[in-house]
């Protein structure tokens, strides 16, 4: 690509981020079916710009959708480690997507949407790169526990994780989704770490091990 090119490239990539910054600033302010006509408004262009750019709403959905749980994934996914007690490492992650669900409620309801024909969407894909990184801290935490973690054991550590973030972002989303804020946010952070805890602690007792959710990770597994 020469200079001319990659200028032009440049100019067509910064539009592009123009018009999703544009959308996702309509849809915080006004909810999701803001037009394509107000996009434009927002971002300083005509709609033909915006065609020119993204063939469809549907197509602009879907960069919107990415560039919004891509934010979340790069506040979530640093929260999960091993970093403190067992129950302040889950209250941790848990903590920072019911905060981000109450601080942007409807693009929470962009993000929740899969908008993916397939069913394979950003949103999907960000579950199962979430669901993925817990499995391996799970897994790697039962190892240096002293568990004897078979081959089966490993493999279904993949679909059980996953069902279990589908369960926490489920429920946080029927809780937005109701409005209320009944019970809190403080109070849905602890059912769900609680829930989570209830989960990992009867793996635990599978393995023969005795669980102590409030010591320290660095004496447990010293």
């Amino acid at each position: 690509m020469d200079g001319r090119a990659r200028r032009w490239q440049q100019h067509n990539d910064a539009r592009r981020r123009r018009i999703v910054q544009a959308a996702i600033e309509l849809i915080e302010a006004e909810g999701p079916d803001v037009t394509l006509q107000a996009i434009g408004e927002q971002a300083g262009l005509s709609r033909s710009v915006v065609y020119r750019h993204f063939a469809d709403r549907r197509e602009l959905d879907v960069a919107v959708q990415i560039h919004v749980l891509e934010g979340l994934w790069a506040q979530l996914l640093p929260a999960v480690e091993l970093r403190g007690t067992v129950r302040e490492t889950i209250e941790r992650a848990i903590r920072v997507y019911v905060t981000w669900s109450v601080e942007h409620p409807r693009l929470h309801r962009l993000a929740d949407y899969d908008v993916a024909s397939d069913g394979n969407g950003p949103l999907q894909r960000g579950l199962e790169m979430v669901a993925a990184r817990i499995s391996e801290v799970i897994v790697a935490a039962f190892q240096l526990l002293g568990a004897d973690v078979s081959e089966a054991d490993r493999a279904s550590a993949d679909p059980l994780v996953f069902g279990l973030v589908g369960m926490v972002f489920s429920t946080v989303r029927r809780w937005v989704h109701l409005g209320e804020k009944y019970p809190d946010a403080d109070a849905m952070v602890d059912l769900l770490t609680e829930s989570v805890w209830a989960l990992l602690e009867a793996r635990g007792r599978a393995y023969g091990l005795s669980l102590d959710p409030d010591r320290p990770l660095d004496e447990l597994l010293s």
